[in-house]
């Protein structure tokens, strides 16, 4: 039971929008689940639906006043939950972590939410419903409606942006001599340090060491003396962290780094001569050469240590490389070569060997 957002929904015959749409997964453990943020057409205030075990377990609930429970209330799971995917209309981030606490009543029919995201709690309190309550409205022509304006107050909001940011830049930089000189580089870098980040294509167009093939097909191609492992931390960098997922993928029986950003996804691919191959693709395009995986549902196929690189990048922690390659020593036997934190540079390298799942996976990611 999936549904995507912007669509409608009829629960116990109430209709429902999908404004956002959220997968969890509990730290601990691989038990993963997915939260709907629902609107009506008559109010934003978010009802949340929220589906586990494959849709068997199901439950409504709004916000709360309180963080304690009713009287009666028992405490039924507790842990610690880890946004993995984020769609639509959402505050939240991939990486987000928070405390939970999962209340239900005497006859387990009603429950009670408890969420403490770094201090701050909230609460919500619902009920369970049964699955064959829940239907998808496909008729419904106020979700689509919603759907176009959310669309074009995010390009209208984003064009704007743009705007403020270019002119701002250059009344700014009409107060010194040379502006005629910014070069494409410190273009870039302003724009990192703004917050509007490079796109994939336009890091694997820049940077000197990535050599653009013939497309194939909606697909960029490009090629590089560097393993997987180092082109997927350049990637990370030159995005400032800003990557929805990094996972593993079989690619001509080869494992392939697969980094997906917000509108493109790239297949980082070990060739036998040495060389890496950068398949780049739009993630609504849909004749790629290589299909586009879904995001992950949960951390099985993950490559964990690029995961919490970019976390690192994305908040600006100066610890570099070295600090997600020693926790990764830490929690394993397999020796790793020396880190370093220099910017990554254009140096032929060994093929990516055949062997254990385990040693290439780490092949793959530390070999910088």
């Amino acid at each position: 039971m999936d549904f995507d957002c912007w669509t409608g929904l009829r629960i116990e015959g109430k209709s429902y929008i999908v404004a956002e749409k959220i997968h969890y997964k509990e730290k601990t453990s691989d038990d993963v689940w997915t939260e709907y943020g629902l609107i009506t057409t008559e109010s934003n205030a978010r009802t949340w639906l929220s589906i586990s075990d494959g849709g068997l377990s199901c439950s409504l609930s709004t916000a709360a006043v309180g963080s304690k429970p009713p009287r009666g209330y028992y405490l039924h799971d507790s842990g610690t939950q880890v946004v993995t995917g984020v769609w639509g209309d959402t505050d939240a981030s991939v990486g987000d972590e928070a405390k939970y606490e999962q209340y239900e009543s005497a006859d387990g029919t009603a429950t009670f939410f408890v969420e403490n995201w770094s201090g701050t709690k909230s609460c919500s309190a619902g009920r369970k419903i049964a699955a064959t309550d829940i239907a998808a409205d496909e008729t419904s022509t106020v979700a689509r409606l919603r759907n176009l304006t959310f669309s074009m107050k995010q390009v209208l909001s984003k064009a704007a942006g743009y705007v403020a940011i270019v002119f701002g830049v250059f009344c700014v930089l009409s107060l010194f001599d040379g502006v005629t000189d910014l070069d494409a580089r410190s273009w870039h870098n302003f724009r990192s340090f703004v917050g509007v980040p490079y796109a994939l294509h336009e890091r694997l167009s820049d940077a000197p060491y990535y050599t653009e093939e013939q497309d194939e097909g909606a697909a960029r191609i490009y090629t590089a003396q560097m393993d997987a492992g180092t082109i997927a931390l350049d990637l990370i960098e030159g995005l400032d962290g800003e990557v929805q997922d990094v996972t593993l993928d079989t690619v001509d029986a080869e494992v392939a780094l697969v980094l997906r950003a917000r509108m493109e996804i790239a297949h980082i691919v070990p060739a036998p001569d040495g060389t890496t191959r950068i398949v780049l693709s739009d993630v609504r395009a849909p004749s790629a050469p290589i299909p586009i995986p879904p995001p992950a549902e949960t951390y099985r196929d993950r490559d964990a240590v690029l995961l919490r690189y970019a976390a690192l990048v994305r908040s600006g922690n100066e610890r570099g490389r070295t600090a997600v390659v020693a926790e990764d020593e830490a929690a394993s036997p397999i020796p790793t070569p020396t880190p370093t934190a220099a910017p990554v540079t254009p140096a032929p390298t060994e093929s990516v060997p055949h062997a254990t799942d385990g040693a290439l996976r780490r092949n793959l990611h530390l070999a910088n």
